[in-house]
């Protein structure tokens, strides 16, 4: 709606995956660096975990276009209600087992035949696979227990497949208490909200993607974005996607933490709605 008259090319605050907005916060970029170094040299499982908004899953996705070879497919699991039986016919059947009776029934002994075929076939082809789990701290024992029995057939068939686990901090504690799975994971890694500093860089990063000239906000205003967001990506987005409009709105040239504050109410008010 306002793109047009703050010079945008395209939307600036948008929530959705696009990689090139990807700004390098501190944090971020050390859990990609992780990320890489686990896919690429086959180490097994990868823990990411964060609070709501710290971008989590944007990072999977800027994971997915920075890594090339024979890392594909790049599968994403974003059912963790499925039962174990039925998380590992999606899984099978994602990763090209030939979807038999057996697999169609939920069969686990015929699941486990096909996938043990189908990764012997990844292992001779040089084809190596990428499975990520969305809320992964949703899962029950059992299907912890599900992963590790999957780990331990990949790890037979020469490591084909890396596991990424994505949610929340509990996360942690609950892999940790499957030993046979929390002795698979190579690396951990926490996503933190972004600093003050780093918020004013990540909102002009954003500003400069989407084609605008100039930032129309003032020094106050960054301050109120941090201090109303507490760094968290997803609630500056929607703040800064309000505030302009505010500014649209009110035909303004610049935008103060007045707009910021505005905008927060907002928030505040859709919320409670």
């Amino acid at each position: 709606m306002y793109e047009r008259y703050w010079h945008f090319d395209r939307p600036a605050f948008e929530s959705d995956f696009d990689p090139q907005f990807y700004f390098p916060a501190r944090s971020h970029q050390g859990a990609l660096l992780k990320l890489r170094f686990a896919l690429e040299h086959r180490k097994g499982i990868a823990l990411l975990v964060g609070d709501h908004g710290v971008g989590k899953t944007y990072l999977t996705h800027v994971l997915e276009q920075e890594i090339d070879g024979p890392l594909r497919p790049f599968l994403r699991l974003l059912f963790p209600q499925l039962s174990p039986t039925d998380m590992l016919s999606y899984l099978a059947v994602r990763l090209g087992a030939s979807p038999g009776p057996g697999i169609q029934r939920g069969s686990p002994d015929q699941t486990l035949r096909s996938l043990e075929s189908r990764m012997e076939w990844m292992a001779r082809e040089g084809h190596r696979s990428v499975v990520v789990l969305e809320d992964a701290h949703l899962l029950q024992p059992q299907h912890f227990e599900t992963l590790q029995l999957l780990m331990s057939l990949q790890q037979h068939a020469g490591n084909v497949i890396s596991l990424v686990l994505v949610g929340r901090p509990e996360l942690l504690s609950r892999v940790e208490r499957v030993p046979g799975l929390d002795q698979r994971v190579a690396v951990r890694m926490g996503l933190d909200p972004l600093s003050p500093e780093e918020t004013g860089q990540y909102i002009e990063h954003r500003l400069q993607m989407a084609g605008s000239p100039q930032s129309m906000f003032r020094e106050d205003a960054y301050r109120s974005f941090w201090e109303l967001s507490q760094g968290v990506p997803r609630r500056m987005n929607q703040l800064c996607d309000l505030s302009l409009l505010v500014g649209y709105a009110d035909a303004m040239t610049e935008l103060t933490s007045v707009e910021v504050e505005a905008a927060a109410e907002e928030v505040v008010a859709v919320s409670l709605d």
